[in-house]
């Protein structure tokens, strides 16, 4: 299956906060049930060091961000987090979600341009948001992730007909939100194979970029400068 180059609703940064409520509720369950924050959790605790700053780009509801934060924090790990989106109405919807969070600060940015120095973070991840980025936005984001993190976590989804087939018969079941409904079949179609996600971090300078994958289809990208 070849990857497919196409906007979704979800790229559309001027949707309301009420609609974006509502699009991180059940993006929160799909990262819960179907694999998402499972991967994540077993990258960082396979990090030589627990982080204590994070920047988490392409942050949405910030569902993963908050619990990577309580995950390390029953380790004993205190941390912070800088939660990044290119959407207003998207940041807005996860302030009033995670309002009480005083560990995790909400900035608008461009993953393609990061507003922070060399080596800011222990951790820069991304999760579901590197399939939004086509050919040279994905490679410079990539670059940036490297360039503001010592070390960096993608996670995202991996294509194959098999992962869009599953998507057009759970989504329907599992949401009526329309935005997920109709974005989840294309997410999957526009993701990247774990060989192009090599190819993207070969191509964006690093020195180490290592790809595993997890159930429900799902791949890590994980490595950088370091």
């Amino acid at each position: 299956m070849n990857r497919l180059i196409a906007r979704e609703l979800m790229d559309d940064a001027t949707a309301s906060p009420a609609v974006w409520r509502s699009t991180f509720r059940d993006l929160a369950r799909v990262n819960r049930y179907l694999g998402g924050w499972q991967a994540l959790r077993a990258e960082v605790d396979c990090m030589p060091s627990m982080p204590r700053r994070i920047l988490d780009v392409g942050a949405g509801g910030a569902d993963l961000s908050v619990r990577l934060l309580d995950h390390l924090a029953a380790r004993g790990v205190r941390a912070i987090c800088v939660g990044l989106d290119h959407s207003p109405p998207a940041l807005e919807a996860a302030a009033a979600a995670h309002a009480d969070r005083k560990e995790l600060e909400l900035v608008l940015g461009d993953a393609r341009s990061l507003a922070f120095a060399d080596g800011s973070f222990d951790l820069a991840m991304m999760n579901l948001a590197l399939h939004h980025l086509d050919g040279d936005d994905a490679v410079v984001a990539l670059r940036e992730l490297a360039r503001v993190g010592r070390y960096v976590i993608v996670n995202d989804l991996r294509r194959s007909v098999l992962a869009w087939a599953l998507a057009r018969m759970t989504f329907p079941v599992l949401t009526r939100n329309p935005f997920v409904r109709h974005d989840g079949p294309i997410s999957v179609r526009r993701a990247y194979t774990p060989r192009e996600m090599r190819a993207l971090a070969r191509a964006a300078g690093w020195r180490s970029a290592l790809v595993r994958t997890h159930a429900w289809f799902r791949a890590t990208l994980v490595g950088g400068y370091a």
